[in-house]
């Protein structure tokens, strides 16, 4: 079975910006999962107000999430990432974490 996640991140103004993942870790993570079907979609919406970002994430199984949350290399980008959102105070929280 299909496992989504949903992260949503919220800034406190507009004139704070969103740290992402850098060029490296995104074309790991499109070689690694996107190109081999272990995380089938990925979208990025905003709120209307821009203070909200909300992530979902499918993956082809639990499994594959795991392996993606659990990986050296994405976990490294991420600690980064999410250490200058949180010196930024821009919150984390995942709301959905299940399989569907």
């Amino acid at each position: 079975m299909a496992w989504k996640r949903v992260v949503k991140r919220t800034r406190p103004s507009v004139e704070v910006g969103w740290e992402t993942f850098g060029v490296d870790g995104l074309n790991y993570i499109k070689t690694n999962y996107e190109d081999t079907g272990k995380r089938t979609s990925l979208s990025v919406n905003s709120s209307d107000d821009g203070l909200v970002l909300t992530y979902t994430s499918v993956f082809s199984s639990e499994a594959t999430k795991n392996e993606f949350a659990n990986d050296s290399t994405i976990s490294t980008e991420a600690a980064r990432r999410n250490q200058i959102n949180a010196d930024n105070d821009i919150t984390k929280e995942v709301t959905v974490d299940e399989e569907f």
